[in-house]
């Protein structure tokens, strides 16, 4: 398969999310703009109204280097794996429910961002891109987690693999917080949207019938959603 191949297979979620990313580090590579422009600053976002950070702060992972070329490989392979598999791109419905999914995760980071803040930790959570990237992966390990992997030649199960990135990164002196952060917050979407259902009979995240009106033209109007299998698994 060829790269332009690759790119149009790709379904429109991770492909908006791929492009915007690889855009924006282009785009500070050259001068374009400005990094400090794109990070997460509450002082700013509610003194001066640029709430255009609260969404900037997913989109830069860093210059060009290997650490940029791994995050985009995390980001292209499950965001694809997520929604081709879970959220059928065929089917404008289950892309509203991908935004869904992806909104949740992002303003849950920005919750955690916000608190961090108020407590004064350092360094502060500025760039949330990687926390999406590692809660996409945590979902997808979740799905069928005990399905055999192979990672660098070793074989593991699939719900072991967010975790073994998580170590790797601490052993190459790699701050994990945005790793830790986007394994709990995949881990309560999967519990509010798989066991709370299962478990307690309560369904406390649905899809806004609003998204489901700007994906299917309006043709959703009326539709139930069906519970959709997120792949959320006690840990064990």
């Amino acid at each position: 398969m060829s790269p332009e191949e690759w790119f149009n297979s790709l379904p429109p979620v991770t492909k908006i999310y791929l492009v915007g990313a690889v855009g924006t580090t282009i785009a500070v590579t050259f001068g374009i703009i400005s990094p400090y422009s794109l990070l997460l600053d509450y002082t700013l976002v509610f003194s001066k109204f640029q709430i255009w950070r609260l969404v900037s702060c997913f989109f830069f992972f860093g210059p060009f280097k290997m650490s940029f070329l791994f995050q985009m490989l995390i980001l292209g392979r499950y965001f694809n794996l997520v929604e081709s598999a879970q959220y059928n791109p065929s089917d404008p419905r289950k892309t509203a429910e991908m935004v869904t999914f992806v909104s949740f995760g992002a303003i849950s980071m920005l919750i955690i961002a916000y608190i961090w803040r108020m407590l004064d930790i350092r360094p502060p959570l500025i760039f949330l891109g990687p926390a999406m990237s590692f809660m996409v992966m945590y979902v997808w390990s979740r799905r069928d987690p005990h399905m055999p992997i192979s990672f660098w030649g070793f074989s593991i199960k699939s719900w072991h693999l967010p975790f073994v990135m998580l170590v790797m990164a601490i052993l190459m002196n790699s701050n994990p917080t945005l790793d830790l952060m986007g394994i709990f917050v995949g881990h309560l979407w999967s519990f509010l949207t798989e066991i709370c259902p299962q478990t307690y009979g309560l369904r406390l995240i649905w899809t806004p019938q609003f998204l489901y009106d700007i994906f299917d033209n309006g043709s959703a109007v009326g539709y139930q959603r069906p519970m959709p299998r997120t792949g959320g698994y006690r840990l064990n």
